[in-house]
C-alpha cells in the first residue's frame, strides 16, 4: 500500500464525488476527503486531518482548498509533517490583472439565490475547460454541487473575495509544490511567476490532478516531477 493522501477540495466541489476515478489514477493508496466548506466553518479540522498524515502522506489542497491551506500556513495555525500540494494554487483570487475582480464575485453572490443552478453550471464549466471529463465524473460533480446550503456557498465567495496571502509569508518548505498553470482559467499564475523548483508548471486548465497524473504521482512518492517545459 503507498503512503496516504488527504484531497482538499474547492469551492462548490467536495473531491469525494471522484473518489473512484481518484483511486484508479493513483492507485494503492488510502484516500481520504476533506471539505473545504467545512474547514471554512470549523477550521480545527484542516490540522487535525493533517496530523492525522504521517510524515510519507500528501495534503493535496485545490483550488480554494489551497488558499485555504495558505492562509492556515502564513498564520502558523497549521505546522504540518506531511508532504503538501498546492493544486492551482490561490493567494489572492481577485489579483488585480486577473479573470477574477472582485465584482464579478459580488455578481455571483447575488444570483445565487435565484440562479443556483445557472450559477454552478457556467462555474463548471470554466473549471472542466477542455479537461476530458467523462460523463459519469461531470454527473457526480453535478450531483454533489447540489447538496451545499446556500450560505456555505456565499461564505465560499467572501472567503475568496476577501483573503489576501503574501506568498513570502508561507514559511520555507521544501516538501511544499506548487502545482500551476499561466492558463488557468480560474486561478492563473503569471507567466514567469514561478519563483522555485517547487514550483510546476502544467499547459492548462483547472483540474491537474485529474489531467496530470505523471506530474503528481512522483511527488506523492516522495520524488520530485519532471518539468514540463511550460514558462
Amino acid at each position: 500500500m503507498g503512503d496516504p493522501v488527504v484531497w482538499l477540495g474547492g469551492w462548490a466541489s467536495g473531491l469525494a464525488c471522484w473518489r473512484g476515478t481518484l483511486e484508479a489514477l493513483y492507485p494503492r493508496r488510502e484516500h481520504t476527503f476533506l471539505d473545504s466548506h467545512a474547514v471554512l466553518e470549523e477550521p480545527g479540522l484542516l490540522a487535525l486531518a493533517a496530523k492525522g498524515l504521517p510524515k510519507k502522506g500528501t495534503l493535496v489542497a485545490w483550488s480554494m482548498g489551497s488558499l485555504i491551506l495558505h492562509k492556515a500556513l502564513a498564520e502558523g495555525t497549521l505546522a504540518p509533517e506531511c508532504r503538501l500540494v498546492s493544486a492551482s494554487p490561490i493567494f489572492d483570487f481577485c489579483r488585480e490583472g486577473g479573470p477574477w475582480p472582485k465584482a464579478a464575485l459580488m455578481r455571483m453572490a447575488r444570483r445565487l439565490p435565484r440562479e443556483r443552478e445557472t450559477v454552478l453550471a457556467e462555474f463548471w464549466s470554466l473549471s472542466k475547460g477542455t479537461s476530458p471529463v467523462t460523463q459519469g465524473q461531470e454527473s457526480a460533480w453535478v450531483a454533489q454541487s447540489r447538496n451545499y446550503a446556500l450560505p456555505a456557498l456565499l461564505q465560499g465567495l467572501e472567503f475568496l473575495g476577501n483573503t489576501v496571502i503574501d506568498r513570502a509569508a508561507l514559511p520555507a518548505n521544501a516538501r511544499h509544490l506548487f502545482l500551476a498553470s499561466p492558463q488557468d482559467p480560474l486561478a492563473p499564475t503569471p507567466r514567469g511567476v514561478f519563483p522555485g523548483r517547487e514550483w510546476v508548471a502544467y499547459a492548462r486548465g483547472h483540474l491537474p490532478f485529474l489531467d496530470h497524473p505523471d506530474l503528481l504521482t512522483p511527488w506523492l512518492d516522495g520524488a520530485r516531477p519532471a518539468a514540463t517545459g511550460v514558462p
